[in-house]
């Protein structure tokens, strides 16, 4: 039974399972596209990623040493840069 919430707009199904890598995913996608319309280009947003220290000691905790939100991140400019 869906909650109030979801029935005001529309959806009727079950709750969503929360899935870690499809927000990792989603949050990614999102974070390119503020970088595009911030119109930074990807070397700015390879210096904007390297000011989180904390993200990027989390990610490097977590992901055997990668910085892994900043390569998500990038991969996405990337993948924008192509569509365009």
């Amino acid at each position: 039974m869906p909650s109030p919430f979801a029935r005001v707009f529309g959806y009727g199904g079950p709750p969503f399972i929360w899935d870690e890598e499809e927000r990792r995913h989603l949050r990614a996608r999102l974070d390119a596209l503020y970088f595009h319309l911030y119109g930074l280009d990807r070397a700015d947003a390879a210096y904007v990623l390297d000011t989180f220290p904390i993200v990027r000691r989390e990610d490097e905790s977590q992901f055997d040493g990668c910085y892994h939100t900043k390569d998500r991140i990038l991969a996405q400019i990337n993948t924008l840069a192509i569509a365009a």
